[in-house]
């Protein structure tokens, strides 16, 4: 039984895929808390520690944002999935909604 209640989604620049997986599930899913990061310099939410000490449960889109967090974070990676969105969609794009949305049944979210 998942207890998760607040949700961090990770991608690399958080431009496109993380925060369109946080405003989905601030119109869909409000029984949780959601936020979104990057793990790239240069963006104005890059991931910090307070971030993954808040998160219950940390999402990360692809391998790219675990090799970061095994690099960076470690002591995080145990609260860490991969979903497996790779970054080719729009922010707030139909395709990726369908995605976010067949993933989150999915997964019992």
């Amino acid at each position: 039984m998942k207890i998760w209640k607040r949700l961090l989604f990770v991608c690399a620049a958080n431009i496109n895929r993380s925060v369109t997986f946080e405003k989905w599930f601030r119109e869909n899913k409000s029984e949780y808390d959601v936020r979104s990061t990057g793990t790239a310099y240069g963006y104005p939410f890059r991931m910090d520690r307070e971030l993954l000490e808040w998160a219950d449960r940390i999402f990360l889109m692809d391998l790219e944002q675990e090799m970061f967090m095994t690099v960076k974070f470690p002591e995080f990676i145990c609260k860490t999935e991969i979903i497996g969105v790779k970054d080719r969609y729009e922010r707030e794009s139909d395709e990726l909604y369908k995605i976010i949305e067949y993933w989150a049944n999915k997964m019992g979210l």
